[in-house]
Order: C-alpha cells, then structure tokens, then sequence
C-alpha cells in the first residue's frame, strides 16, 4: 500500500503524473491528500480502482475493484477551523482537518480491511520536537492525533488488517495498535525535506519493502509491500 501527498496547487496535469507515478507500482490500496475539488473526474480514468473522495476535507482513497468490496465510507472530523499560530496562514486561519475512512471486504477471503486516509495541521515540528513557539498550532496537532487515534482504535475493534495512510507533517508520528513503515528504516531517506518521515503508512504489523516515489509533488509518495499483500498506496 502507498501514501501520496498531491499538493493541491498543481495543475491537472501534473495532478495526473503524481498519481499515474504511484499507480504504475500496481498497489492495490491508494490514499491520497490534498486532493482538490477541482481535480474532479481525474481519478475515473483509472477505473480499475473504485475511488472514494469527499468535497471536503483533500482525502481520497483507491481500492481494487476486483480486490475488494466496498462496505462504508465516512468522513472523521480531526480538527475545525480556527485561529492558530501559524504565519503562512491567510488571517492566521487554520482549515478544518477530515480523515477519510472507508470499510472494505477482500473478495478473496471475506477478510474486513479498514482504512483512514488523512492529513494533519502542518508547521507543528522543528529539529524532531514539537515547537515552543507556536503553542496553538502545537495544541491542535495534538489534539488531532487523539481523533485519529481514537478512530484507529475503532477500526481495529471492527477488521482483520487496518492500515493509516497519510500525512502527518510530524516525523515520527505514532498511533497506537499500528506499526510504521519506517520502523527499523529512521535512516533513510524521507519524504519531505528535513522532515523525513511526515508520510506514512501504518498498518498491525511491519512493511516488508517500503519504495519512495518521486512525483511533480513536493513530497515523496510512499509505496508499501506487506506479506501476502502485495503493493498498496496510500
């Protein structure tokens, strides 16, 4: 499975090149982020997946048509919009943070599969710690690591595998029940600057391979092998 970060001002066609870059790795798990509205209809000229989006929220999520069933998809609010310390932000305006969440079925063995594709406030981190001097925007992240724990918690009371795919935009993110694909892997190289490992994909046991994709992003996406499961991205 794979984790792709489309950064949302691309135009379309470079869009597309970031995406076709991570499908042509045949995963059967796809999560994307800071997938924008206007980018509707992209994904369908991949119909071997079923894609599910939301208008809000720039998390999407592919699965196998011929792998998997689809049995519920929900979005999970993280955080809402508020003011927070962060200098980028036009009127110091932080957007409200959705995760993606879907239910699936393996044809093949009838095994649950839950997935949550999410994305989380960046400008938290500095030299590997959270920032001292932006305690608002610090408070927040935390607080959206709690929802996402929290949602992870369910997932796993509910599925045989679950998998979190996403962008933490905090190296070294941990959720609980999970294990990270950079487990026995912290000196490779990362996904996004300094920053090494803010994309990730996490699942109930450890990556086989992991492969980094380079895309018309700014981040690397993230290609993921599991035992017995092939490639999936998210």
């Amino acid at each position: 499975m794979a984790t792709a970060n489309v950064l949302g001002s691309l135009a379309r066609a470079d869009a597309r090149l970031a995406v076709a870059a991570v499908l042509a790795r045949d995963p059967d798990l796809v999560g994307l982020q800071e997938w924008s509205p206007r980018r509707v209809g992209l994904l369908g000229e991949w119909a071997s997946y079923r894609w599910l989006s939301a208008p809000l929220g720039g998390c999407a999520v592919g699965v196998r048509a011929d792998r998997y069933a689809v049995r519920r998809r929900r979005l999970v609010p993280l955080g809402p919009p508020q003011r927070a310390d962060n200098p980028d932000r036009w009127w110091g305006l932080e957007p409200p943070r959705l995760a993606l969440a879907v239910s699936l079925v393996e044809r093949a063995t009838a095994l649950r599969v839950g997935m949550v594709s999410f994305h989380l406030t960046p400008g938290v981190q500095r030299r590997g710690r959270y920032r001292d001097d932006r305690p608002a925007l610090v408070d927040r992240h935390r607080r959206e690591v709690t929802r996402l724990s929290s949602l992870v918690a369910r997932l796993i009371a509910h599925h045989d595998r679950v998998y979190a795919v996403g962008d933490s935009n905090f190296d070294g993110l941990a959720l609980p029940g999970l294990v990270s694909c950079w487990v026995g892997r912290e000196s490779h190289p990362g996904t996004l600057g300094p920053r090494r490992h803010v994309d990730d994909v996490l699942g109930l046991g450890p990556a086989d391979s992991v492969e980094l994709v380079e895309t018309p992003s700014d981040h690397r996406a993230v290609v993921v092998w599991v035992e017995g499961g092939g490639a999936e991205a998210g």
